[in-house]
């Protein structure tokens, strides 16, 4: 089934083909994806500012070896007008959205040419109990991929944004999945003039995803105007003396695909220096207690200009909250840091007050 913009006539059903495929994904689908919750995702899908009807959307647990093969849950075809409803327990979630012209909806199925793709750039998501998260989805349509036999194996491509040649961004090159595609990667490299790259490889498999941060920088979460995408043909494969060329079309996170009403974050506080004074643009990182380093559960937004944060934990357990300027890496010389003592979160919803006094670090 084509998802249609705005052209869908008659009954306003997809074709029958498409219907074969997503029963087929249901009957696959484990007990959880029927279940009914008081939480979950919802919002809009749209092609370069256009309502898409009819694209499936399917979360992923967060962390899941087999990535992308096993979905929690499935939504029902996004409606006509571009809105779509999921029911998620809480947790933590990786997004993905599509649609397939062949009917086949099956997870581990590569899109093909042409058909709707959008691995959501704020992956994962936070769901928590009695909250809905708004969520939107910025499409793409599947480019063709080229396979020509070359002395140096490679991946080379593009980089655009409709249609248009995108630079100065950087390109991660990941061979496996089990950290979600955050971090370094394997191979990070800068895209420049006319959105060109090749990069040399060894024989095998590889995810790439490029990523431009409005704020600069190589690390750190994707925020609304920044441009991304998860090539849509992820993993890639790569024979011995094959270039494979990739056309490699990002999107941007739109605000309007994504109102509504946010969660009511669990966790609400302060960041402040030793004289109580208000510390502005540090975010909150949350670690299992005794585990205040590598990648942190969950995180803020940077705090405001009074200090406020706001953190979304949707688990119950020991935790320790940490406040720092930069992801990754150990604090630099004059970064704000600071942490609390062990917390018991979530008690209950609301818990507010949090005070975190942080100091410039000194580096011997």
């Amino acid at each position: 089934m084509r998802s249609e913009i705005k052209k869908v006539t008659g009954s306003g059903l997809p074709a029958p083909g498409f219907w074969v495929g997503f029963l087929c994904l249901i009957l696959a689908s484990p007990p959880s994806t029927l279940a009914g919750s008081d939480s979950g995702i919802y919002g809009r899908v749209a092609y370069r500012g256009e309502l898409v009807p009819g694209v499936i959307v399917s979360a992923y647990s967060d962390g899941d070896s087999e990535y992308l093969a096993n979905p929690v849950a499935v939504s029902d075809p996004v409606a006509t007008d571009g809105t779509y409803r999921l029911s998620l327990p809480p947790g933590q979630y990786t997004l993905v959205a599509r649609s397939s012209a062949s009917g086949n909806l099956r997870p581990d199925a590569r899109p093909d040419t042409g058909d709707y793709y959008c691995y959501y750039s704020g992956s994962p998501v936070i769901v928590i109990a009695g909250s809905w998260t708004p969520v939107g989805f910025n499409l793409v349509k599947t480019a063709v991929e080229e396979r020509i036999p070359d002395s140096k194996t490679s991946i080379e491509g593009i980089v655009s944004y409709r249609d248009e040649p995108l630079e100065k961004l950087y390109l991660t090159l990941y061979d496996e999945a089990l950290e979600g595609f955050r971090g370094p990667g394997m191979a990070t490299i800068p895209v420049g003039k006319g959105g060109r790259f090749r990069v040399s490889v060894k024989p095998g498999k590889y995810f790439v995803i490029a990523r431009k941060r409005n704020r600069g920088g190589m690390y750190g979460p994707m925020e609304i105007g920044d441009y991304f995408n998860y090539y849509p043909g992820n993993p890639v494969m790569v024979s011995d003396g094959e270039k494979v060329r990739i056309r490699l079309e990002t999107v941007t996170r739109v605000s309007q695909l994504e109102e509504g009403e946010a969660p009511t974050p669990t966790i609400q506080g302060t960041v402040v220096d030793a004289d109580g004074n208000p510390v502005p643009g540090l975010r909150v990182f949350a670690y299992r207690s005794g585990e205040v380093t590598g990648r942190p559960l969950y995180f803020s937004k940077p705090s405001n200009s009074t200090g406020q944060y706001s953190l979304l934990v949707p688990v119950s357990g020991d935790f320790t909250l940490v406040a720092k300027e930069r992801f990754g890496g150990p604090a630099a010389e004059g970064e704000f840091t600071g942490r609390t003592d062990d917390l018991h979160l979530p008690p209950e919803r609301g818990m507010e007050k949090i005070v975190i006094v942080v100091k410039k670090e000194i580096l011997p």
